[in-house]
């Protein structure tokens, strides 16, 4: 009877503990997302770490480490991504001239701002409008699926396979890439793409450890519509489980990449994947 005692507290004492945690974790995510739509809706504010803090009414020490738990960015980072994601949506969708769209996403300094857009988006802001007028009525399974060339012009390196996990519903082209970190900005050093779930193999990648991100769009989806940056819920965004250790003439896998509707929390796509490389090719 002893046991059997001890054994009826421990199933409660469990899922009260487990019901604590998740309290706490939703807790933080609630600050989080309060944090970030504040974020969004003043971009050109001198936002420092004190005050996205206030808003979540944390210390800032531990309000860092939150935020980084929650989005697997810091704060600043994730802020910087999100002023230019708001930047690269204007340059797509907008006759605005650069210097204005520097100002309204909060930077003072134009050279700083082209800079800044070249590194995590990919291409600086005049190049990405060239692109979306030569490309942006096209297709997007058009543009990846004719510009990955003959196997042969693939440049050596290592091999990445995995499986792509896709939640139930339409079929939606898929855009892989490995990024030097886990935000999905500036040039992928190797990408590939597949339709729907299943499995997938990024061929020519570089020697190093890199972090498989992945997005898919819709079949219908324009390359426009993807230099401008989708939405959420248009878009599923997903990663591997793990980072990938990459070795010259070796395969690593395989590796699981779940995809889910992007959230608001999630740190934004700042690059095309696949699309620019391929966009930018004569």
């Amino acid at each position: 009877m002893a046991h059997d005692r001890a054994a009826v507290r421990g199933d409660r004492t469990e899922p009260a503990h487990r019901r604590g945690r998740s309290t706490v974790l939703q807790q933080h995510r609630d600050a989080v997302a309060r944090v970030v739509r504040a974020m969004r809706d003043r971009l050109d504010e001198p936002w420092t770490l004190s005050r996205l803090a206030q808003v979540a009414y944390l210390s800032p020490f531990h309000f860092s480490r939150v935020f980084r738990l929650v989005t697997g960015t810091p704060p600043g980072r994730f802020l910087s991504a999100l002023r230019m994601a708001e930047a690269r949506r204007l340059v797509v969708s907008s006759r605005m001239n650069v210097t204005d769209i520097c100002t309204m996403v909060g930077y003072s300094s134009l050279g700083t701002f082209t800079t800044q857009f070249t590194e995590q988006v990919g291409v600086g802001p005049g190049r990405l409008r060239r692109l979306d007028a030569a490309h942006g009525d096209r297709p997007l399974e058009h543009v990846v699926a004719g510009g990955a060339g003959p196997e042969e012009d693939e440049p050596p390196g290592g091999v990445v396979t995995g499986t792509v996990h896709t939640p139930a519903g339409d079929v939606r082209l898929v855009l892989l890439g490995l990024f030097p970190t886990p935000l999905a900005q500036g040039l992928p050093v190797a990408c590939t793409s597949v339709t729907g779930g299943g499995p997938f193999a990024v061929t020519g990648a570089p020697e190093g450890t890199w972090h498989l991100l992945a997005c898919a769009h819709p079949e219908a989806a324009t390359v426009g519509e993807v230099l401008a940056g989708a939405r959420d819920p248009d878009v599923w965004v997903g990663v591997a489980d793990a980072p990938v250790v990459v070795r010259p003439g070796r395969t690593t896998g395989p590796l699981a990449v779940r995809l889910a509707p992007a959230r608001p929390i999630d740190p934004p796509i700042l690059t095309g994947l696949p699309v620019l490389p391929l966009a930018a090719r004569p």
